[in-house]
């Protein structure tokens, strides 16, 4: 029994081993593996090979506005003109805003004078008489 469990716990711990794990791949259907060397480079069946420091793109990356492939130019562009019309209407609404302000602080300083107008008024009024004119301010 010990014998077993042994060859067991051996069979396993080579199964688990990077080295066991790394000679373990399939291929799709109509593949083929193969070895690579140092420096060997991978071809697709279409012809498509590249160097170890070539830039890989996104398919149809290149479309018909540019010529650009690096980057998706028409992306950004869209994403920069919405937040630049985002931005607009907050200036837009911000300027509202501060025309209301000012409108509304006139008319409080026009109503402070007037109230302060009317308390100095009432302060030196000597009689019924005085205070009626004061309200008439």
């Amino acid at each position: 029994m010990r014998l077993r469990f042994a060859s067991i716990a051996t069979a396993l711990l080579v199964l688990s081993s990077p080295m066991a794990q790394a000679q373990n791949f399939s291929c799709g259907l109509g593949d083929r593996g193969a070895c690579l060397g140092y420096g060997d480079t991978v071809c697709s069946s279409q012809g498509k090979c590249v160097g170890s420091n070539a830039q890989c793109f996104d398919s149809y990356q290149c479309d018909y506005e540019g010529f650009t492939c690096k980057s998706k130019v028409s992306d950004c562009v869209n994403e920069y003109n919405s937040l630049l019309s985002n931005n607009n209407d907050l200036v837009g609404k911000y300027n509202t805003l501060l025309s209301d302000y000012d409108d509304l602080l006139s008319k409080a300083k026009k109503l402070a004078k007037s109230h302060d107008a009317l308390k100095d008024c009432l302060l030196y009024a000597n009689d019924m008489d005085d205070v009626e004119r004061c309200l008439l301010y």
